[in-house]
């Protein structure tokens, strides 16, 4: 009788310790974020921040004068070769006028 004594302690011991760790996975759970949301707000997240890439990839001129080059931006000095705004980081082009004609250079 001893033995079935000891074993039921044993037992008893064993469920009230596996009724803590469930219980402690359920409050664990309950604290975190739902996954749906966090996709959700980090795709919003990238959609705008592609949106204001693409914005600043659009091209723009740069401003010819005297034979320098200034960013219609921002208003830096570029040199005739840059792609980017040292200052802004806007994307710019060089264009020519031949004949009248305004012709990008790539």
């Amino acid at each position: 009788m001893n033995r079935a004594k000891e074993w039921n302690i044993i037992d008893i011991f064993i469920m009230k310790a596996e009724d803590f760790i469930h219980n402690f996975r359920l409050e664990d759970l309950s604290d975190q974020v739902d996954t749906e949301t966090i996709i959700a707000a980090q795709t919003e997240y990238l959609r705008e921040e592609n949106e204001h890439l693409k914005a600043r990839e659009t091209p723009i001129y740069m401003i010819e004068k005297d034979e320098k080059y200034f960013c219609p931006k921002c208003h830096t000095f570029l040199q005739e070769n840059a792609k980017y705004c040292s200052n802004c980081g806007h994307r710019v082009i060089k264009h020519i006028s031949v004949d009248g004609y305004i012709c990008k250079v790539k």
